[in-house]
Parts: structure tokens; C-alpha cells; sequence
């Protein structure tokens, strides 16, 4: 990879992360066929053809020690990981493997990983498919749906669209079990955005809509087309920012609560 292709990011960084940052990029300038290597090596990479961001974190030993480590230098990491993604996107676009790319998308919570995974294990993703889990409203993902029509790869939009109290529960838990979480903002930003963003991919490309809706985990509707969209319309930015807050606000109190009274259980005991 060449050396400046990686940003920095804009957040204000204490010196320790600052420090991180600079290890993370160097590493992955230095060492890329390493890190593609690892992250085949990957389960959920399912041999390395899902392709995604967050994943590609895995491969950075020092990110992927434990949870709390992943907490920690999650921003450190991220533009390190994003810039690997992308080049590797580009390798398999152009490998002449895929006949089509399903593109994943969703606000953070949504379990896109989890539903992949189902149904690559029950046999419903052929050989010639690659995925790319990413926000669907990023610039860059022009240019990667614009590499797969050159390549002769057709287009397919999944979209997980949980309510936002199962996505928010979600990313409690997330962050509990694994270390990384999503803000209040990030998730407005993304579910906010997704419709406008689709339409507008539709009109540039010729794709096509899947919309996986979940009231809970574990139930799911499917529908299939375009003129679905509206489904995923939850409100604006400012009225999701807002649900969010009060929805995250809540579950952690009532995660304290539990907390507490398991303890208390405890002593009593």
C-alpha cells in the first residue's frame, strides 16, 4: 500500500492514541499481504470473501488483545482498517471470482454480521458472491459499485432495518460482550440517511433491494424491491438523535439496576 494513502483522523487524540494510530498505519503500509493473509484466515470472513471494516480491526494484534483493548483503540485503528478494506475490495472486484456483490448495509445494532453468517452457513450464498458490509451513504461506495458494474458484477442492496430500540439494545450488549460500541450520533446519522442514500444509488445503477426488517432478533421480514423503500424511513436525524439518546439512557440505567441487584442477591446469599 502506498505510504499517505491512510488518513488521519480528525478527532482530537490523546498522546497515547496519537501514538497508536501512527503503529496501526505504518503496520498496515508495512505489512498488507500479512493482513489479508490473517483476515482469510478469519472465520467470519468466510474465506475472506466479506469484506468489512470492522473485521479487518481483527488483524491488528494489538487491537484485537481483548475487549477492553478493542474499547480503547477502536478510533486509533479505524482509518487503518477502512484503508485495508478498501484496497482489498479492489482486489476482488477485479479477480474475475464474483458474479455479484451484495452490498450490506444498516445502522449500527442491526446484527448485518449475525444475518450473513446465517445465511452463509444454511447455504444461500454461492461461491461467486462477495459481500461488502459498509454505510451506504460514504462517497466512497460510488466507486465501489461503479468497479463492480466495469467488472461485470451485479449490484445487490441488503438492508437490515431493526426498529432503533432493538438496534440501541444491541450495541449495549455489543460493547459489553466485544468492546465496540456506536454513539447516539453515528447511529442517527446512518439510519437517518439510509433512504436518501439508496434512492439515489438506484437512480445512478442498476440494483437491486433486499429489506431484512426485525422487530427482535430472531424475527425477521423480507421484502424485495425498490419500491420498498419507505420502510426504511424512521424520522430525521434530529428525531432519531433524540430517540436514541433516551433509548440509550434508559437501558443503561436498567443494566445498572440489574447489576445491582444481582449483587445484592449476592450478599444476601
Amino acid at each position: 500500500m502506498e505510504k499517505g494513502k491512510i488518513r488521519r483522523v480528525k478527532v482530537q487524540l490523546s498522546d497515547e492514541l496519537l501514538k497508536a494510530q501512527e503503529e496501526f498505519i505504518r503496520d498496515a503500509e508495512e505489512n498488507e499481504e500479512l493482513h489479508y493473509s490473517r483476515y482469510k484466515e478469519l472465520e467470519s470472513s468466510m474465506g475472506g470473501r466479506y469484506i468489512c471494516s470492522d473485521l479487518f480491526k481483527e488483524t491488528f494484534q494489538k487491537y484485537a488483545e481483548s475487549a477492553e483493548s478493542r474499547t480503547i483503540l477502536n478510533v486509533a485503528v479505524h482509518n487503518s482498517a477502512a484503508c485495508l478494506s478498501g484496497e482489498y475490495f479492489i482486489r476482488l472486484a477485479q479477480s474475475g471470482k464474483f458474479k455479484k456483490c451484495i452490498f450490506l448495509t444498516g445502522v449500527p445494532g442491526a446484527g448485518k454480521s449475525y444475518l450473513i453468517q446465517s445465511l452463509s452457513i444454511a447455504g444461500s450464498l454461492s461461491d461467486d458472491v462477495m459481500i461488502f458490509e459498509g454505510d451506504v451513504s460514504s462517497p466512497t461506495i460510488v466507486e465501489k459499485m461503479s468497479l463492480c458494474e466495469q467488472n461485470g458484477i451485479d449490484i445487490y442492496v441488503m438492508v437490515v432495518n431493526p426498529t432503533p430500540e432493538l438496534a440501541q439494545r444491541n450495541v449495549i450488549s455489543r460493547r459489553s460482550e466485544v468492546g465496540r460500541g456506536a454513539s447516539p450520533e453515528l447511529m442517527a446519522r446512518i439510519m437517518s440517511s439510509l433512504p436518501r442514500a439508496i434512492k439515489e444509488l438506484s437512480e445512478r445503477f442498476d440494483i437491486e433491494l433486499g429489506i431484512y426488517n426485525k422487530r427482535t432478533n430472531y424475527d425477521i421480514d423480507t421484502v424485495v424491491g425498490i419500491e420498498h423503500i419507505e420502510m426504511l424511513n424512521h424520522g430525521t436525524y434530529d428525531e432519531l438523535l433524540k430517540i436514541f439518546q433516551e433509548l440509550r439512557q434508559t437501558m443503561l440505567e436498567e443494566t445498572q439496576t440489574n447489576a445491582n441487584e444481582e449483587v445484592n442477591d449476592g450478599n444476601a446469599r
